[in-house]
C-alpha cells in the first residue's frame, strides 16, 4: 500500500503536469475514454502512464489521502481498464490524448469499479554547471520527476450510493474551530459530492460557512478547521453539516445521485489565557 496526496486536476495543472478530464466514467456500453496529458514546463518531458486501485480516504489526522493498493480488491478495476500509449515524450507546451479500454470480466456483477490512473513526467532539461568547492566545475544533469492521480469508474447495471453521518465533534478553539465526522458510504457507487458546514450561533445564525468537496468510496474521517471571527462562540453554538451529491468541478451527469445527509453539534469556545 502506498500514499499520495490527493489534489484536483479538472484542466489544470498539479504537481507540474495538466491533465483534463478531473475523472473518467466508463461503462459496458461506453468502454472507451481518454485523458489528455499537457506538458506546461519550458523542456521536453517524458511521460509514463499506469493504472493501480485505489480510492480516496483519510488519515489519522483527518486530512485526505489517496490510497493505493497492489493486491486484489472485489472493487478494483485496475487489470482490466488499459491506458495507451503508457509512455511518451512531449515538446513544451505540446498535449498528448491517452485512451482508455474497459475490458471487464464477463461475469462481472452490478456496481461500480475502481481505479486510478497515474501520470508521471520526468523533464529532460540540458545538464547544468555546478560550481565545486576546489574551484573546479562539474556539468551535472538533474531531473525532476513528478506524478498526479485521477479516478476512474466503471459502472455496470444498478449502481446507487448515499452516506451517514456519525460520531460528530467540534472543537471551537481561539481562532478557528475544528470538526470531525466518521462518514459511511451506503449502495455500490461512492458518494461524490461537497459537505456544507456551517456553524451558528445561540440564535440559530449563521456565522460563518465553507463548502469542502468530498468523495466518500468506503468509511473516512475527515477534518474540517474552519476560521472563526473574534467573540464568535464566546457562548454555546452549535455545527451543522450537509453532505449532498454535488460538484461544480465535475459534470453533473458523471456523479451518481445520492440522498443528502444531515447532522449538527453543540460547542463552547475555549479561550486560553
Amino acid at each position: 500500500m502506498a500514499w499520495c496526496a490527493l489534489g484536483r486536476i479538472a484542466g489544470a495543472q498539479v504537481a507540474g503536469i495538466g491533465v483534463d478530464p478531473h475523472m473518467v466514467v466508463l461503462t459496458p456500453s461506453r468502454p472507451a475514454g481518454a485523458i489528455t496529458v499537457l506538458n506546461p514546463h519550458a523542456t521536453r518531458a517524458e511521460f509514463s502512464v499506469d493504472l493501480r486501485f485505489g480510492f480516496a480516504t483519510t488519515d489519522s489526522a483527518g486530512r485526505l489521502r489517496v490510497e493505493l493498493h497492489d493486491g486484489p480488491d472485489s472493487a478494483s478495476a485496475a487489470d482490466w481498464i488499459l491506458p495507451y500509449p503508457r509512455r511518451f515524450t512531449l515538446r513544451p507546451g505540446g498535449t498528448r490524448t491517452v485512451r482508455l479500454l474497459a475490458r471487464p470480466p464477463a461475469q462481472l456483477s452490478d456496481g461500480e469499479y475502481w481505479a486510478r490512473i497515474t501520470v508521471h513526467a520526468r523533464d529532460d532539461a540540458p545538464p547544468a554547471f555546478v560550481d565545486t568547492s576546489d574551484a573546479t566545475s562539474a556539468r551535472v544533469r538533474i531531473a525532476m520527476e513528478t506524478a498526479t492521480v485521477l479516478p476512474i469508474f466503471f459502472r455496470k447495471g444498478s449502481v446507487s450510493t448515499g452516506v451517514t453521518i456519525g460520531d460528530v465533534d467540534a472543537v471551537a478553539r481561539r481562532e478557528a474551530i475544528d470538526v470531525s465526522a466518521t462518514l459511511t458510504r451506503s449502495g455500490n457507487g461512492a458518494f461524490i459530492g461537497v459537505a456544507h458546514v456551517s456553524v451558528r450561533d445561540s440564535d440559530g445564525k449563521t456565522i460563518v460557512s465553507t463548502d469542502r468537496q468530498l468523495a466518500v468510496y468506503r468509511s473516512m474521517r475527515p477534518r474540517w478547521t474552519i476560521a472563526l471571527p473574534p467573540d464568535a462562540c464566546s457562548e454555546t453554538c452549535s455545527v451543522a453539516i450537509r453532505l449532498s451529491t454535488e460538484r461544480h468541478d465535475v459534470p453533473q451527469n458523471l456523479l451518481l445521485e445520492g440522498a443528502s445527509a444531515d447532522a449538527e453539534v453543540a460547542t463552547r469556545r475555549e479561550i486560553n489565557p
